[in-house]
């Protein structure tokens, strides 16, 4: 059976994995969403669904809905990676994120109704003010998503410079919102890659995070860390 005590190394991992494995579902149900061959994401009125077939809105909607709860387990890994620096404030980071991708579960839900909409003004079934009431209610969820996002990456770089944290040091520089404007850079900077991280930028970024604290977290950080602490 597995061992389900939070402060045993396997445990952890496994909520680490559990995190990635959230970065590319949702990733691949975004992606799926709202890849557009010929780009054009910039531009208002989201004329880039207009040829995304029903299939792909479909199997991308619910993928990426019913994949996205898994992101609070990735943030409970996160929480008990930095728990040894400081348990409230690390706990109040993976609320906060859990709170966040909750919203933001919301907000992906919600781009199926835009895309949907957007193709009905272009057939002539549906009015341009439709989609834009629509879009009044969906985008300011995203904001709430990517300021979370700022605040616990402000408590993730405090935690980790701590040097109690089960993280290197290094690892600050790798913060949330951090990879997150990466992404969003790529596609100014590197438009060839950047084509491809933007329409799934958050989930893209979590994927290097996840990766990253897989990487670095192992048994002897967590026992010198335990020790120490």
């Amino acid at each position: 059976m597995i061992n389900m005590q939070t402060d045993n190394p396997a445990t952890i991992r496994m909520f680490g994995f559990l995190g990635l494995l959230a970065s590319v579902l949702v990733g691949v149900g975004e992606f799926t969403i709202q890849y557009a061959p010929e780009g054009g994401y910039e531009m208002p009125g989201y004329q880039y669904f207009n040829n995304i077939p029903e299939w792909r809105l479909t199997m991308g909607h619910y993928l990426g809905v019913l994949a996205a709860p898994l992101y609070i387990m990735g943030y409970f890994h996160i929480c008990l990676c930095l728990s040894p620096a400081n348990k409230r404030a690390a706990m109040l980071l993976s609320v906060m994120a859990a709170y966040a991708f909750i919203i933001g579960t919301v907000w992906l839900g919600g781009r199926v109704d835009l895309a949907l909409t957007v193709q009905a003004i272009n057939a002539n079934r549906a009015d341009s003010m439709l989609l834009q009431s629509i879009a009044n209610y969906n985008e300011p969820l995203i904001n709430v998503l990517r300021i979370a996002m700022l605040v616990a990456s402000v408590i993730w770089v405090w935690l980790i410079l701590t040097g109690r944290s089960m993280y290197p040091r290094w690892m600050a520089i790798f913060s949330p919102i951090l990879l997150l404007a990466v992404m969003f850079l790529s596609y100014t900077i590197i438009p060839s890659v950047g084509h491809y991280l933007l329409p799934i930028a958050m989930n893209a970024a979590h994927f290097v995070l996840f990766s990253l604290s897989l990487l670095t977290f192992g048994r002897d950080n967590y026992e010198e860390n335990k020790t120490k602490n």
